[in-house]
């Protein structure tokens, strides 16, 4: 996939490319298109060390994009102030942008120690470790009034990557904010992570959620393997379904209704896209085999995949379906992570 990845990256996209009807949304899609470029790039130059520098090569044009002045407008919009312009003003949270951002810094940075963006890693965890710290929650807001647990699980997620990156210790700072996920805004009936909470008093604002648990598992698996593990168990057995040979996960806890969301993807039978394709990453990350070839036969019916020249790729969800796909499936153990930061 890496070529098709290269492709998107390659190409002069703008959210003007993403067909959400929000422009808002136009704008989060082609960020996160490159942010789970890099990621996959990243994971891939792990798993294939024989492509390594074709991948740094691949990520490294990926960061460039995620920091472009056009792809951080859509967080601008909502802020009214610029994420990286903005990293001494502690009041400007941008959860989403400078975690999402970061993960892929600091991956970035375990690959390559000399990574030309060590000083702007170094700056964006500064911030978000006093932020985080500063914060009685122990949350920050992805916009104003809008706080997400699972857009916090990357940025706790990049904070835990670069102390293995970087030798440096927030250990304390990631052991409270590892407390505070399971006390609060981890739903004890179900075990699945709480969608939103109230941006003040933390209180649930949405339903427990399958998007949100799975992705959020997987940036967690960068600092917090032990509680990613906990969630990839509650998703493996409460929220998994199949028909014939083909998984899927459930969006809802079981018993529990809801629409689809730009979050969850389309919703069928109480089973979502979204959790679906991103529980591909948990069942690499804790080695589930049965559980990956269930969700890999559903990938390939429904999502499309093709070839054009040295081009493989999946073209239903276009480029942003792409590259999370591949960031999913690239997925790597916390013990690869660790030998890499051995090196």
């Amino acid at each position: 996939m890496l070529g098709s990845v290269e492709h998107w990256v390659d190409m002069e996209l703008s959210s003007n490319d993403f067909g959400t009807g929000s422009e808002l949304f136009n704008g989060e899609w082609l960020f996160g298109t490159y942010m789970m470029a890099a990621m996959g790039a990243g994971q891939m130059a792990i798993e294939q060390p024989e492509q390594r520098e074709q991948c740094l090569a691949v990520m490294e044009k990926a960061l460039d994009k995620l920091f472009a002045e056009q792809t951080r407008a859509f967080d601008r919009s909502q802020w009214g102030a610029d994420a990286i312009e903005t990293l001494d003003d502690p009041a400007q949270h941008h959860a989403a942008y400078l975690g999402y951002a970061n993960m892929a810094l600091s991956l970035h940075r375990l690959l390559k120690p000399e990574s030309r963006y060590a000083e702007l890693n170094d700056r964006i965890t500064a911030a978000l470790a006093a932020r985080l710290d500063g914060s009685p929650l122990l949350l920050l807001e992805t916009y104003p009034n809008e706080m997400y647990p699972v857009d916090n699980c990357a940025v706790i997620g990049s904070i835990g990557l670069y102390d293995r990156a970087t030798g440096a210790d927030h250990s304390d700072l990631l052991m409270r904010c590892e407390k505070k996920l399971r006390s609060d805004y981890i739903d004890n009936a179900s075990g699945l992570m709480i969608q939103a909470v109230n941006s003040e008093t933390g209180v649930a604002v949405d339903q427990p959620r399958g998007s949100g648990t799975t992705l959020g598992l997987y940036f967690l698996s960068f600092s917090h393997p032990t509680l990613a593990a906990d969630l990839w168990q509650v998703m493996a057995t409460k929220q998994k379904g199949h028909v014939l040979n083909f998984g899927m996960m459930r969006e809802y806890p079981p018993g529990v209704s809801g629409w689809g969301d730009v979050d969850s993807g389309p919703v069928i039978f109480g089973y979502g896209v979204s959790p679906s394709g991103f529980a591909l990453s948990g069942a690499r990350i804790f080695d589930d085999e049965d559980t990956y070839r269930a969700l890999y036969a559903t990938t390939v019916l429904f999502g499309g995949p093709g070839e054009t020249g040295d081009r493989h790729g999946y073209l239903v969800g276009g480029p942003i379906g792409d590259t999370i796909l591949f960031a999913m499936l690239t997925a790597q153990p916390a013990g690869a992570l660790k030998a890499e930061a051995g090196k």
